[in-house]
C-alpha cells in the first residue's frame, strides 16, 4: 500500500492526460480491489466484492477499455476452475482478466456490433480478416480435443482471451483523446508495477506470492534468480512477463514525458520505469526496448543524426559502465555480449532447431502431440518442463504455418496500420497524433521482437492482443480526424 501511494501520487501529472474524473476513479478501484484481495485472501470472496466493484464503476467509466488496461495488473492471473456437477467436472477456469473481459469488455462488444458498419480499407481492413482468420483456425484445431466439453471450454477462452481484447480496443476509440487516455492508463500501471518490481528484487520478497499461495492456484509464483538477484514480476505472473508490459510501457511513455510540465516527476517517471524494466532481469524484453527505441527515434525528425546519436550514447554508456566497480555484473548479464546463464540462448537456438523437424512433419494445421516429441528430443529444461520459449514457435507448432501466417500477419498488419495513420497525422500537422503513433509504432516493434524470445505465457497474449487493436483503433481514430478536418476545410472554401 505505501509503494502504491508513492507510485500514484508520482504519476499523478499523468491524470492530464487522461479524460476527466478518470484518473481518480481508476486510482480508487486500485486501492479498493487491492485492500479487498490482500484482506479477503480467499479467491472466490475476492472474485465477488471485484464484480460489484466493477459493475457500480462502470456507468461511471467514460472509455471501459481504458479501465480494462488499468486494472489488468492489480492481480495476478492465476486462475482458478469454477466446480461442475455430473457429467462436467468444472465449467471453466476463471482468472482477474477473464473477469475484467467478461464484465467490462462483453457488454461494450454487444454494443458496438449493433452499430452501423463503417466502412474500412487498407491496412486495417487486412489486419481485422487476418484476425478473422487466425480466430477461425483456432476454433477449427478445437476438432482435435477429447470431449466436446473441452472443446466448447476451448471455444469460450478463445472468444473472452483474444476475440473480446482485439475487437473491443480496435473499435471502442472515437477520438485520440480516448487513445491517449488508455496509453496513460497502461503507462500508469507499469509506473505502479515498476515500484513493486523495484522493492521486490531489492528485498529478495515476491509480494503476490503469498496471495497467490493462499488462492491455492496451481499457478503459483516461483522465486527466480539471476547472478544472485531475484528476479521480479509483481502481479504479472512471471518476470519475462513484467520485463515485456515494462518495455511497452517505457515506450508508450515518449511521448506523454513530452507533453508533461517541465519538473522533475516527468524525469522520475522515466527512471523508475527503466529500473523496474531492469528489476525483472529479462533479457528478451531489453533487447525489445532496444529495438523499440532504435524505432521511435528513426521515425522521428533528423533520424539519422538522432539514430547516431541514440547509439553512441549507448556505447559511451557501456564504456563508462565497464569502469565503474558494479560496471562488469551489469555487462554480464547483456544477452549476447555477457557471460551469464548464456545456456538459456542455447536452449532457444536447440528449441528453434528441434521445432522446425517437427513442423515440416505437420506443416499445414501442426500437431497436438508436440510437447511430448519435443521432450523424448531432450529439450527439457532445468525446471523439468519443456519450455517453448518463443511465441512464433509456438504457435507454428500448435496451428501450422497457416497458424503463425496469420498470428504473424495480425501484428505487422497492425503495425503498418498505425505506421500508415502517423504519417497521415504528420502530411495533416497533427503533431500530437503523429508523436503518439510513433511511440505505439514502437512498442508494437518491441513486442514482436521480444516474443520471438519468450513464450505467450500469463499476461503476455492479453497485452499483444490489446496493443494490436489498438493500433488498429489508432488508425481509424487518425483516417476520422484527418477527413472531417478536410471537410470543413472543403465547407469553408465554398462559403
Amino acid at each position: 500500500m505505501v509503494l502504491g501511494m508513492g507510485a500514484w501520487w508520482l504519476a499523478r501529472p499523468l491524470a492530464a492526460e487522461q479524460l476527466p474524473r478518470a484518473h481518480a476513479l481508476r486510482r480508487g478501484l486500485w486501492f479498493a480491489l487491492t485492500i479487498t484481495a490482500f484482506v479477503l485472501a480467499d479467491f472466490w470472496a475476492f472474485m465477488l466484492l471485484a464484480l460489484a466493484l466493477l459493475i457500480w464503476a462502470r456507468p461511471r467509466e467514460a472509455n471501459v477499455p481504458a479501465l480494462f488496461l488499468a486494472l489488468l495488473f492489480v492481480v495476478p492471473p492465476s486462475p482458478l476452475d469454477i466446480p461442475g456437477f455430473g457429467l462436467i467436472n468444472f465449467f471453466f477456469s476463471l482468472s482477474f482478466p477473464r473477469l475484467l473481459s467478461l464484465v467490462l469488455l462483453l457488454p461494450l462488444f454487444l454494443r458496438l456490433v449493433r452499430l452501423p458498419r463503417v466502412p474500412q480499407r487498407g491496412w486495417p481492413r487486412l489486419a481485422d480478416l487476418l484476425f478473422a482468420g487466425y480466430f477461425a483456425v483456432e476454433l477449427v484445431l478445437l476438432a482435435r480435443e477429447e470431449s466436446v466439453t473441452s472443446a466448447a471450454r476451448g471455444a469460450f477462452y478463445l472468444f473472452i482471451d483474444l476475440f473480446l481484447p482485439y475487437y473491443v480496443f480496435s473499435r471502442a476509440f472515437s477520438d485520440m483523446a480516448r487513445i491517449r487516455d488508455a496509453v496513460a492508463s497502461l503507462v500508469i500501471a507499469g509506473v505502479l508495477l515498476s515500484a513493486v518490481g523495484l522493492f521486490e528484487a531489492g528485498r529478495y520478497w515476491l509480494l503476490y506470492s503469498g496471495l497467490v499461495q493462499g488462492w491455492g492456484s496451481s499457478e503459483e509464483l516461483l522465486y527466480l534468480g539471476r547472478s544472485g538477484l531475484l528476479r521480479a514480476m509483481g502481479s504479472t505472473g512471471h518476470a519475462i512477463a513484467l520485463g515485456y508490459l515494462l518495455a511497452i510501457c517505457l515506450l508508450l511513455y515518449l511521448p506523454l514525458h513530452k507533453r508533461l510540465d517541465a519538473g522533475w516527476r516527468r524525469n522520475a517517471l522515466f527512471l523508475l520505469l527503466c529500473g523496474g524494466l531492469f528489476s525483472a532481469l529479462s533479457r528478451g524484453p531489453w533487447v525489445g526496448a532496444a529495438v523499440g527505441l532504435l524505432g521511435y527515434v528513426a521515425l522521428g525528425p533528423r533520424p539519422v543524426r538522432n539514430v547516431s546519436r541514440l547509439v553512441g550514447g549507448g556505447l559511451a554508456a557501456a564504456v563508462v559502465l565497464a569502469m565503474m566497480p558494479f560496471g562488469g555484473f551489469v555487462i554480464d548479464l547483456i544477452p549476447f555480449i555477457g557471460t551469464v546463464e548464456t545456456g538459456n540462448i542455447d536452449y532457444r537456438q536447440r528449441l528453434v532447431e528441434k521445432s522446425w523437424m517437427l513442423i515440416w512433419e505437420n506443416p499445414v494445421l501442426g500437431s497436438t502431440d508436440y510437447v511430448e516429441r519435443l521432450a523424448a528430443m531432450g529439450m527439457v529444461q532445468g525446471q523439468g518442463i519443456v519450455d517453448i520459449v518463443n511465441s512464433y514457435i509456438e504457435v507454428t507448432l500448435r496451428s501450422g504455418l497457416v497458424g503463425v501466417t496469420l498470428f504473424a500477419g495480425v501484428l505487422l498488419a497492425a503495425l503498418f496500420s498505425a505506421m500508415g495513420a502517423r504519417r497521415q497525422a504528420e502530411r495533416a500537422k497533427e503533431e500530437d497524433a503523429e508523436i503518439l503513433g510513433r511511440s505505439l509504432v514502437a512498442a508494437q516493434v518491441a513486442v514482436m521482437v521480444t516474443i520471438f524470445s519468450v513464450s505467450s505465457i500469463v499476461v503476455i497474449p492479453w497485452v499483444y492482443w490489446c496493443l494490436a487493436g489498438l493500433l488498429v483503433g489508432y488508425a481509424r481514430a487518425v483516417r476520422a480526424s484527418v477527413r472531417a478536418e478536410r471537410g470543413s476545410h472543403s465547407a469553408l472554401q465554398f462559403a
